[in-house]
C-alpha cells in the first residue's frame, strides 16, 4: 500500500516537472536559491521527486541506463575542480569569497546531475514514456498559445496588456521583450533554446517518422505535426539569432540525408565513368543552391530584425575587423566574454580554473577592446556578481580544461551513438526518440554559444528521456514497423 502511494506521488511530481519546463526563471524559485536569472520552475518539484523515489528504486534495485556512467564521471570531476579551486591563488573580485562560489557551483553542477538522473530513471516503461510525451505536447501547446499571445497583443490594448504583465510578474523574473516572443521564459533566447533541445527536437523527428502519442487526427496532421508547425512560427517570433541558426543546422542535416540518399539513387542509374563525377557536380550544385538559401534567409532578417542590419557590412580595413563587426550585429560584448574564456583556458589547460570561478579571472584575462565597451566597464565596476562566460563550451574550457571537456564530450558521444542506435531500429518509435536525441545534439552545438548554465534542464531532458527509450520503450508484438 505505502509502495503504491510513493509511485502515485511520484508521477504527480514526474508530471509536475514536466508541466514547468517552459518557466526558465520562476520568482518563488528565484528566492529561493538566490538566484535572478536561472531558476527554473521544475526545481520545486525535481528535489522532492528525487527524494520520495531514488529510495525505492534502490530498494527495487532499478538502475539506471548505462549512459548515466560517462555523465557520472564528468560531473565527479567537475566537483574535483570545485576542490582544487581552494589550493590555487584565485585573484580577489569585490566582495565575492572562495567558499560562496564553491558552494554555489557545487550546487548548480549537481542540480544538473540531479536533472539527468531523474529525467534518465523515472519513465522507466513504455506507457509512462508515452504519457511523458503526451503531458510534453500538451505543456508545449500551452506555452506557444501563450508566447503568441505576448508577442502579437498590441500596447494599444492596456487592459490586455496589463493582465499579461500580471501574469509575466508570477511567472518569470523579467519583462515582456517588445517585439519578440518570449512564453515563459526570462528571454527570448531562452525560449528558442527549450524549443530546439526538446519541444521541436520531438516535434521534428515525430513528423518525419509518422508518430504520435495521441490517436486524435486533424485531417491527416496529427497533434505532433500541428505543434510542429506552431513551434517553428514562435521560433521566429522569438527573432532569437542563435536559436534559428540551431535549427536551421537541424534542417541542413536532415537536407544532407536526403540529398545523400537522392545523390545515389540518381547516380546508381548512370553507368560506371559517369556516376562519380555526375555524383559530385550535382553535389556541388546543391551546396551552392544552399548557400544562395542561406543568403536570401540573411538578408530577409535584415529586413525584420534591426540588429541585423549590417550583416553584408563588413570592414577588414579597421582595427579588429571581427570584433567590429560583431559590435555591429550587437553581440560583440559575447564574443569578448568568449575570448576572455578561451585566454582563461590557455592558461589553465588541464584542469581548468573551476566551475564557476572563472569570473575572478576576467579582469586579467580580459582583450584590450574589451574596456572600450560600456557593458564591460558597466559590469566590471558597478555589479558585485562575477562576470560569466555565456559560452558552455568555452565554460567547460575554461573552468574544467581539457579534461572535463573530454569527459562531457565522452557523454555526448555516448548519447550519440544510442540516437543512432535507434534510429537503426525496426520501431517508429523508437526511431523517433533516435532523432529527437541527434536532433538535439545538433542543435547543442549552437544554442550553448549562448548559454552556460549546467542549471536549465532542457538539454537534460532530452539525453535523459532518449537514453531511458532506449533502455525501456519496445515494441508490444506485432508493432515492430510501427
Amino acid at each position: 500500500m505505502a509502495s503504491r502511494l510513493i509511485d502515485r506521488l511520484t508521477w504527480i511530481l514526474w508530471a509536475l516537472v514536466v508541466v514547468t519546463l517552459p518557466f526558465t526563471s520562476v520568482p518563488l524559485v528565484s528566492k529561493l536559491i538566490r538566484s535572478s536569472a536561472v531558476a527554473p520552475g521544475s526545481l520545486l518539484f525535481v528535489i522532492p521527486l528525487a527524494v520520495i523515489a531514488f529510495p525505492l528504486m534502490i530498494k527495487r534495485k532499478q538502475t539506471v541506463p548505462f549512459q548515466s556512467k560517462p555523465a557520472l564521471y564528468f560531473f565527479l570531476f567537475v566537483f574535483l575542480t570545485i576542490f582544487m579551486a581552494f589550493f590555487r591563488n584565485v585573484p580577489d573580485y569585490k566582495d565575492q569569497t572562495i567558499p560562496s562560489v564553491a558552494i554555489e557551483g557545487i550546487a548548480t553542477s549537481g542540480l544538473g546531475l540531479l536533472f539527468l538522473l531523474v529525467f534518465m530513471s523515472i519513465p522507466n516503461n513504455r506507457q509512462k514514456i508515452e504519457q511523458t510525451l503526451r503531458i510534453l505536447n500538451w505543456t508545449g501547446l500551452v506555452s506557444l498559445v501563450w508566447s503568441i499571445i505576448t508577442g502579437v497583443v498590441p500596447l494599444e490594448m492596456k487592459a490586455l496588456r496589463h493582465i499579461i504583465g500580471v501574469i509575466q510578474d508570477y511567472t518569470t523574473t523579467t519583462k515582456l521583450f517588445e517585439g519578440r516572443m518570449t512564453g515563459f521564459a526570462a528571454e527570448p533566447s531562452w525560449l528558442a533554446h527549450m524549443l530546439n533541445l526538446v519541444f521541436l527536437a520531438y516535434w521534428l523527428a515525430a513528423t518525419i517518422n509518422k508518430t504520435s502519442v495521441h490517436k486524435f487526427r486533424l485531417w491527416k496532421f496529427s497533434f505532433e505535426n500541428l505543434l510542429l508547425i506552431g513551434g517553428i512560427v514562435v521560433l521566429i517570433g522569438t527573432l532569437s539569432r542563435g536559436g534559428l541558426a540551431a535549427f536551421m543546422l537541424v534542417v541542413a542535416f536532415l537536407f544532407l540525408l536526403v540529398n545523400i540518399r537522392f545523390v545515389r539513387r540518381l547516380a546508381s542509374k548512370w553507368d560506371v565513368k559517369r556516376r562519380v563525377w555526375g555524383a559530385m557536380l550535382l553535389s556541388l550544385g546543391l551546396v551552392i543552391a544552399y548557400l544562395g538559401l542561406l543568403v536570401l534567409g540573411l538578408y530577409g532578417l535584415s529586413k525584420v530584425d534591426p540588429r541585423m542590419e549590417n550583416v553584408f557590412q563588413f570592414n577588414s580595413t579597421v582595427e579588429n575587423p571581427l570584433i567590429k563587426y560583431a559590435d555591429e550585429l550587437q553581440f560583440g560584448e559575447r564574443v569578448l566574454y568568449w575570448q576572455t574564456g578561451w585566454n582563461i583556458f590557455n592558461d589553465h589547460p588541464i584542469f581548468g580554473v573551476g566551475v564557476g570561478f572563472s569570473g575572478f579571472y576576467f579582469p586579467d584575462h580580459f582583450p584590450d577592446s574589451a574596456w572600450g565597451l560600456v557593458e564591460t566597464r558597466r559590469l566590471l565596476y558597478q555589479s558585485p556578481n562575477l562576470m560569466n562566460i555565456k559560452n558552455f563550451w568555452i565554460r567547460l574550457l575554461a573552468e574544467t580544461g581539457i579534461v572535463g571537456f573530454a569527459l562531457f564530450m565522452a557523454f555526448l558521444i555516448v548519447i550519440a551513438f544510442t540516437s543512432v542506435e535507434l534510429i537503426r531500429s525496426k520501431t517508429a518509435m523508437r526511431r523517433t526518440f533516435g532523432y529527437m536525441g541527434a536532433f538535439a545534439l545538433i542543435a547543442l552545438i549552437l544554442e550553448e554559444f549562448s548559454v552556460d548554465s549546467f542549471v536549465l534542464p532542457y538539454i537534460w531532458f532530452t539525453l535523459g528521456l532518449v537514453a531511458a527509450a532506449w533502455r525501456w520503450y519496445h515494441p508490444d508484438s506485432g508493432e515492430i514497423h510501427g
